[in-house]
């Protein structure tokens, strides 16, 4: 806990005036609770949506029908979860009892012998030999394309490699393709093109298609479905062309539930003291702007966020007839995860850092001292926020707590704000990309 919030207060983030408002800690707290009994209620009611119709085939060729828990695997799985008919017990499969896994209109996986380089991954490190070292291992492979000219992909931990086979045999080797250094220079063993040319090469192919190929997913499955489709065959590309990202707008109107207090320094007996001022707590309306990347990667479940986002805060304060004026412009970025109960419901938390960096509209917080009004500009520190909400369609409603925003760095005055906000959302448009 001290680590946590030291590591807050690093970026700006004051943790202790949250134990100084217990109102809005209570109504934090009891939001917080119900959405998080909400979200664990749903998860274990609907959990089972996440078992897929599917099949397996067993070391005795027997086709299987079932039910798999779909991953949405980033990395090749060795082994997968599955459910019989009528049966709420899941089971496992693995490489030894399994020959080829699949869930229909999504994926398909096949279990394969095969030699693979794993000297060097292309994302974190450079080799200085140019030819693989071969490691002989069983993995369930990705099928990418199915046809005469067969493709897979293995991704693990950011290391990529494609393998193809060939008019139906079992014989599945890597395409090869190795970055490696020679006397400080990059180089790279671009073999995969060689292959391809020697063993996929057909009547509408030509050779600098080949040569400037590179070795990606979408340069390969092209060719691969070229070659399948000459021959006369309907090429089956496995990969899931709809899993995209894709990016929502929405404006977020809302209610502020806000209140502020600050520490004023007064003359007692001849010694400095402290009065801590408290401003009248009020309910204004904010608005702002959403752009949300949803990734495509573990079935559209995460999203990073930006909202800028206008709110304003006017109050005077008693004792000491103090005024606060804060209209601003903040720019919170965040993560959000969702929880997707059917194809138009989904249930979210999400959390955001607001960075200190905001449009302030020369706000002011005047206090009196000594009978004399003595203002100061608000100068607004980073704080966090997190909270959760439902989305429906094109509509979405959050509830959101921020922790405390510090407003100035006047020393000793340390004038604090804090709000609880309902959040409307309504989306303009989704790009795809």
């Amino acid at each position: 806990m001290v680590l946590l919030i030291i590591r807050f207060r690093k970026f700006g983030v004051d943790l202790k005036p949250i134990f100084k408002t217990n109102y809005y800690n209570n109504i934090f707290m009891k939001s917080l609770t119900v959405i998080m009994l909400l979200f664990l209620i749903v998860t274990e009611s609907f959990g089972q949506i996440k078992y897929e119709k599917g099949y397996f085939i067993n070391n005795e060729n027997k086709k299987i029908e079932c039910l798999i828990k779909n991953k949405d695997w980033k990395n090749n799985p060795s082994e997968f979860s599955y459910k019989l008919k009528d049966s709420r017990t899941p089971l496992n499969g693995d490489l030894i009892s399994v020959k080829e896994f699949g869930i229909y209109n999504f994926c398909k996986f096949v279990g394969a012998d095969v030699k693979i380089d794993r000297s060097v991954n292309p994302k974190t490190t450079i080799a200085t030999e140019k030819d693989p070292i071969w490691k002989q291992e069983k993995l369930f492979l990705k099928v990418l394309v199915d046809g005469k000219a067969k493709l897979y992909a293995y991704e693990s931990n950011n290391l990529v490699r494609y393998f193809y086979s060939m008019n139906g045999g079992n014989d599945i080797n890597q395409l090869v393709y190795k970055e490696y250094k020679v006397d400080l220079t990059l180089v790279k063993n671009t073999s995969f093109r060689q292959q391809i040319w020697k063993d996929l090469q057909f009547k509408d192919s030509y050779m600098d298609e080949v040569k400037n190929m590179n070795y990606t997913s979408d340069e390969l499955v092209k060719y691969f479905k070229s070659y399948n489709n000459s021959f006369g065959e309907t090429a089956t590309e496995i990969s899931d062309k709809e899993k995209k990202s894709y990016l929502n707008l929405k404006i977020t109107p809302g209610v502020n539930f806000s209140s502020a207090s600050m520490s004023i320094p007064e003359n007692v007996n001849g010694n400095v003291g402290y009065t801590e001022v408290k401003y009248q707590s009020n309910q204004t309306f904010r608005v702002g702007l959403e752009a949300e990347w949803v990734l495509s990667y573990h079935k559209f479940k995460w999203a990073v966020i930006f909202e800028p986002t206008f709110q304003s805060f006017n109050s005077k304060s008693e004792p000491k007839d103090g005024v606060i004026e804060y209209k601003s412009v903040e720019f919170p970025i965040g993560v959000r995860y969702y929880y997707h109960l059917n194809e138009n419901t989904k249930i979210y938390l999400n959390g955001f850092y607001v960075p200190g960096v905001a449009v302030n509209f020369n706000s002011q917080i005047t206090y009196k001292l000594v009978g004399n009004d003595i203002p100061f500009d608000i100068k607004s520190k980073g704080n966090i926020a997190f909270g959760g909400g439902v989305d429906y369609k094109k509509f979405s409603m959050e509830s959101r707590y921020y922790t405390n925003r510090i407003l100035s760095d006047e020393p000793y005055l340390d004038p604090v704000f804090n709000r609880f906000s309902i959040v409307i959302g309504y989306k303009i448009f989704t790009t795809k990309h």
